[in-house]
């Protein structure tokens, strides 16, 4: 699991997971295999030829946050490209009839240009969602004009010739990685978006529509385009923690989510060890959901086994709260069931602490028995039973 991946997106084919993800190191997209999604494969390029398009406009042949989706029987690859730290991108085309290529360049998607004013759309970090009548857009952008929607064609290229309708942050916010799906159960878009210093503070923030275009808005109803720094919209899934006992996490952010073949989905992000310096690493996490469709992410990552139903509900645990306020590594403190006046009632579990009543689920998970509940304003708890073994 400690493979080094940045930007990361998996895909689930039939005998094997496709992972890509942003390294420079390489030139091309660069992309994993692997049986399992705990061992990978050494890293290889799908797009081996940087288009001249590409090259001319960014001279790079190094490639950011890809994007892989299936139209029918052909793979579309969205690779973008940028100069760091300008708007100087470009997000392109290349399709294949096979998930590992080869891939043949179709064109340019969004070029954009670098301006001082810092207000127009980035094109990087795209994702392509369809609407409820199967009409494809592309999400795109980061700082500078925020998270942009753009309608495609059926061949994969922009149905209308603009930037697209912002849907999050903008005014040079620290915002990128925007990724939306629907979610069928409650028939609402869900925007995930990663927010903060991708070294230090990045963690991810999300908001709900009834509309691919938006609003997109957080639980306590402010839209993802409120530019007010005191709000800062999005309800918070996932930031920095550190559990007593187990090694600290900053910094999870920029994801995409993973459709498994034991049929649940999967938060996937990118997170570094805790401290100065370290490399970016894959986190593949369970993506579990209330009644009314808001979002909450399992605390532990991914090993291959299931979540269980849990006998008892622990007495002691170690909680780590998301505040909306503090961007930061949360550590955990310790609480007693009594003290959080927990309840569980079947895989569900209820809290009351800090003067919040929390809800969501607890599960047994590899012998280690955890909880991930969210509070009615959008702020995430994780907790860890305290009496439970090391983890190896």
């Amino acid at each position: 699991m400690d493979a080094a991946f940045h930007d990361p997106l998996v895909i689930a084919l039939e005998n094997e997971y496709l992972g890509l993800s942003t390294d420079l190191r390489i030139p091309g997209v660069m992309t994993r295999t692997s049986p399992d999604l705990l061992e990978w494969s050494e890293p290889f390029p799908l797009l081996r030829d940087t288009p001249p398009s590409v090259k001319r406009h960014v001279d790079t042949d190094r490639f950011w946050a890809p994007e892989l989706v299936k139209r029918g029987d052909e793979w579309r690859l969205y690779c973008c490209a940028s100069r760091f730290g300008t708007t100087q991108s470009v997000i392109g085309l290349a399709k294949s009839t096979d998930p590992k290529g080869p891939y043949t360049y179709a064109g340019d998607v969004v070029v954009s240009q670098h301006s001082s004013t810092f207000t127009q759309a980035n094109a990087i970090d795209p994702c392509v969602v369809a609407d409820r009548d199967g009409n494809d857009w592309l999400v795109y952008g980061s700082f500078f004009g925020g998270i942009r929607i753009l309608r495609l064609n059926r061949e994969g290229f922009p149905a209308e010739y603009h930037e697209g309708l912002c849907i999050a942050g903008g005014n040079h916010q620290a915002i990128e990685g925007g990724y939306v799906w629907y979610h069928a159960p409650s028939d609402r878009f869900i925007l995930f978006t990663s927010w903060g210093d991708l070294n230090e503070d990045y963690h991810i923030r999300v908001g709900y529509s009834r509309e691919v275009t938006g609003p997109y808005l957080d639980a306590k109803g402010l839209p993802m385009t409120d530019l007010d720094p005191i709000h800062h919209p999005g309800d918070k899934l996932s930031g920095g923690y550190h559990f007593a006992g187990m090694p600290g996490v900053k910094a999870t952010g920029h994801n995409s989510l993973l459709h498994h073949r034991d049929g649940h989905v999967y938060l996937v992000n990118h997170a570094r060890p805790e401290g100065k310096g370290g490399r970016p690493f894959l986190q593949i996490r369970r993506l579990l959901f209330l009644e009314d469709g808001r979002a909450l992410a399992w605390p532990l990552c991914y090993d291959g086994e299931p979540l269980e139903a849990t006998p008892q509900l622990p007495e002691r645990w170690q909680v780590v709260y998301h505040s909306r306020l503090n961007n930061g590594v949360n550590y955990s403190i310790g609480v007693t069931a009594a003290q959080a006046q927990a309840e569980r009632q079947g895989d569900c579990i209820t809290m009351e602490l800090f003067g919040i009543r929390w809800q969501g689920f607890v599960y047994r998970h590899s012998g280690r028995v955890a909880c991930t509940l969210l509070s009615p304003e959008g702020e995430s708890l994780w907790g860890i039973a305290d009496d439970a073994p090391p983890e190896a």
